[in-house]
């Protein structure tokens, strides 16, 4: 049987800022939730509740990491939220596909997306910012 975990948190998706770690925990362990849902055929409206929170935490960890790039002057600050759009857009596309009832590989295609979208930005943007903050005495 295939495991609901999609992702683990490791060492190395630390960014060295304390509470970007812990959100970043956090939204690990939704995401695995989501697919735990997923995987065991919860009914249609756990998957929506599972989704609405997971996308309620996700804008509130952007706008904590958003607002420590603006506050410090983070030169990559609009390349970076630009990416957390993107990302909203594409939730808020799975959830109308939900709500619709058009979910072919919507499960598949949630995962993929979530997965790779989650730890590439992690690796490649978000480390990036933790080394800015680190610079400016962030934690």
């Amino acid at each position: 049987m295939a495991s609901p975990y999609v992702i683990l948190w490791k060492s190395h998706l630390s960014v060295g800022v304390a509470d970007v770690d812990e959100d970043h925990k956090k939204l690990i362990k939704m995401i695995n939730r989501l697919f735990g849902a997923a995987l065991s055929l919860e009914p249609q409206r756990v998957l929506e509740g599972v989704l609405d929170e997971l996308t309620r935490y996700v804008i509130f960890h952007f706008e904590r990491e958003e607002e420590y790039m603006l506050r410090l002057g983070y030169s990559a600050y609009l390349e970076h939220q630009r990416e957390h759009q993107r990302l909203l857009v594409a939730v808020a596309r799975f959830r109308e596909r939900l709500l619709a009832g058009k979910v072919g590989r919507l499960k598949e295609e949630m995962e993929a997306t979530l997965r790779d979208w989650l730890v590439g930005h992690i690796l490649e943007m978000d480390k990036k910012m933790g080394e800015f903050l680190n610079s400016q005495g962030i934690y």
